[in-house]
């Protein structure tokens, strides 16, 4: 009894500090039918005929009493039950052919301390909960008979004890007012305990499910804002986490960086399509044009640092690649989205011809370039889903000569690179009215590094941090979210990000061996599969496989497009990243290898966007080699 003051008095102490917080402390009552499993095994030594009760029973009895809630965090709560319940209503038979029948009465006080959790399987409203439950028996007594005689009548049960059982439940929020909330649950009780120690009732335990419902009051409302007034329009939001997805696909919060300085190569895959806005032959604003007088000259594309942009200047690298092998040919087939194009070829012929048109400004002999029309491609994406049906719209490449649309290699040299590489940033925002529009601004220093803007309702956020990206400063990188109202309520808050930077000289003072990093995002997978096909084998064998050496370490990172429900997503990454692994420790056996999936979880690239969709098909093949 002193343990339950004790506990008592610290439930108490946190009421005091929880009373006037949101979400509020509740108190209540409870109530609930139990379905009570007796297994019994014992001799009992009042009969000289020793019937033996080992004959299961069910019964069906009720409890009622007083219910504690405490949260201690919107998501984690504290809970003390305080309950009547009884577990008799039965009568346990002999099972060794002595007609003998004991009936129980069995009266406890449970008191029973318990943790819950909610905010789980994307609903607030559902908790799990667990503790640890003892039962003080109240007087428990039974009667005997055997053939019809009764022997025992409402004798005391011996050494009755104190029942210690695991509870656990779930139960659902169902709120009723401001003050009120109804809350059904089902709970399990496993008894670590016997019913009684007395040798003449051993062994007798009892598995209890309870079917019950609590009704909460409310010790106080949902805490209002007192700088907004609830009958005024308003505006709330704020970054709430910022995280990262390990391998293992957990998420964990971020609150510092590391950058440092590698010797580094990227090399960027070449998406063979253009794609083209609903019924226009011409492509979407992102690309690039060809002047007329292009010399094909790719010194601009060498200053790019990621693949969407590179892809945005896929027709002056087509260019510049067609003058390089001047042998090659290039086929460009024209396509339509099936649906509101359905059956349009002369518009997948216009597309073609303008992308024909494009490249022979440049001057490519018109000779080497063949045009055809399709309706929709010959893979195409998803057809009845939005993403799918713009990625339809399209030119295809097919060039004769393999390297007219070979990876690109980015860069090669000393740069910083950060860890995590890939942050997401989760919002939390309420509003009275329909949200306008939201914007993330990142900075460091002073420098703005991405500003990043949405219209409607806020969604979480991915940063891809580019190499060389982040200053070589120690300095944290600060961000702003803004969060604005159709009437034109504003929100802002900003928070910041510490970051580590592991400088040359600070590896050399720190006796850290040096390593060179290579990075591979060059192989694009068909939509909706994991095989290589024998364009990328090729690519693997040629890019991939020989920078592979002993002992060097190979993390292959499978990742999707948003198309599709997200755990089937989950999936089809890591079997493709696992496909990857299989084909490069066929090849190079005496490395060591790492395969993970994340899915569509971190968006590497903007999948709002046709071309960010097909990068997002892809695995990406880290090398780290130490030098020797």
């Amino acid at each position: 009894m002193r343990f339950i003051g004790v506990l008592l008095g610290l439930m108490s102490c946190v009421v005091m500090l929880r009373a006037q917080e949101n979400p509020p402390v509740r108190l209540g009552i409870h109530g609930g039918l139990n379905a009570n499993f007796h297994n019994p095994a014992f001799p009992t030594q009042q009969l000289s005929t020793a019937p033996y009760f080992n004959n299961s029973a069910t019964s069906l009895t009720g409890s009622i009493g007083l219910i504690g809630h405490i949260p201690i965090s919107p998501a984690l709560a504290l809970g003390l039950r305080a309950t009547y319940t009884a577990m008799g209503n039965t009568t346990l038979t002999a099972s060794n052919g002595i007609a003998a029948g004991l009936s129980p009465s069995l009266p406890y006080l449970e008191l029973t301390p318990t943790i819950g959790i909610n905010d789980l399987l994307l609903s607030k409203s559902l908790w799990l909960w667990g503790g640890l439950e003892v039962g003080i028996p109240l007087s428990p007594t039974y009667s005997q008979d055997s053939s019809g005689t009764t022997l025992v009548t409402n004798a005391t049960l011996p050494d009755a004890q104190t029942r210690i059982a695991l509870a656990i439940g779930a139960a659902y929020d169902l709120p009723l007012s401001d003050r009120w909330t109804l809350q059904p649950e089902l709970s399990l009780r496993f008894p670590f305990s016997k019913v009684s120690s007395s040798v003449a009732f051993d062994s007798w335990t009892i598995p209890q499910v309870r079917l019950g419902v609590n009704i909460f009051y409310n010790l106080s409302s949902a805490k209002q804002d007192s700088t907004v007034p609830p009958t005024e329009p308003y505006v709330r939001g704020r970054i709430a986490r910022v995280v990262s997805i390990t391998p293992d696909g957990d998420t964990t919060d971020v609150r510092s960086l590391t950058l440092e300085d590698v010797r580094y190569t990227e090399y960027f895959p070449v998406v063979p399509y253009v794609f083209f806005p609903a019924n226009s032959s011409n492509p979407e604003p992102t690309y690039a044009p060809i002047e007329a007088r292009e010399t094909g000259d790719e010194s601009a594309v060498d200053t790019l640092k990621d693949a969407l942009s590179i892809n945005d200047q896929v027709l002056t690298l087509l260019c510049r690649r067609m003058k390089q092998y001047p042998t090659a040919t290039l086929t460009i087939i024209g396509t339509n989205d099936g649906r509101s194009e359905l059956r349009n070829r002369t518009l997948s012929l216009q597309r073609a011809q303008t992308i024909r048109s494009f490249l022979v400004g440049c001057g490519i002999d018109s000779t080497r370039i063949k045009v055809e029309a399709h309706d929709l491609p010959e893979k195409p994406s998803a057809p009845n889903d939005p993403d799918g049906i713009a990625e339809n719209r399209r030119v295809e490449f097919r060039a004769s000569t393999p390297e007219v649309l070979e990876p690109f290699q980015s860069r090669v040299g000393i740069e910083r690179l950060a860890n995590p590489d890939a942050l997401i940033f989760l919002p939390e925002v309420s509003t009275s009215d329909p949200f306008k529009e939201w914007e993330l601004t990142l900075t460091q220093a002073g420098r703005t590094l991405r500003t990043i803007r949405g219209e409607g309702s806020p969604r979480p956020v991915t940063w891809t941090i580019q190499p060389s990206e982040l200053s070589s400063q120690q300095v944290p990188i600060d961000y702003t979210y803004r969060v604005e109202s159709v009437l034109g309520k504003v929100s802002e808050s900003s928070g910041s990000i510490a970051v580590d930077y592991i400088s040359s000289t600070r590896k050399l003072r720190e006796q850290s061996g040096n390593k060179t990093i290579e990075k591979f995002s060059l192989i694009l997978f068909d939509f909706d599969s994991d095989v290589i096909t024998p364009d990328n084998q090729r690519i693997l064998d040629q890019k991939i496989v020989p920078a592979i050496k002993p002992g060097s370490n190979v993390k292959i990172f499978g990742y999707t497009d948003r198309i599709g429900e997200a755990r089937y997503n989950l999936d089809l990454s890591r079997r493709r990243a696992q496909a990857v692994m299989n084909y490069l420790k066929s090849k190079r056996p005496d490395a060591n290898y790492q395969a993970a999936g994340f899915g569509e979880s971190i968006e590497r690239y903007d999948n709002n966007r046709p071309t960010g969709r097909q990068l997002s098909r892809t695995v990406q093949i880290i090398i780290e080699t130490p030098k020797q």
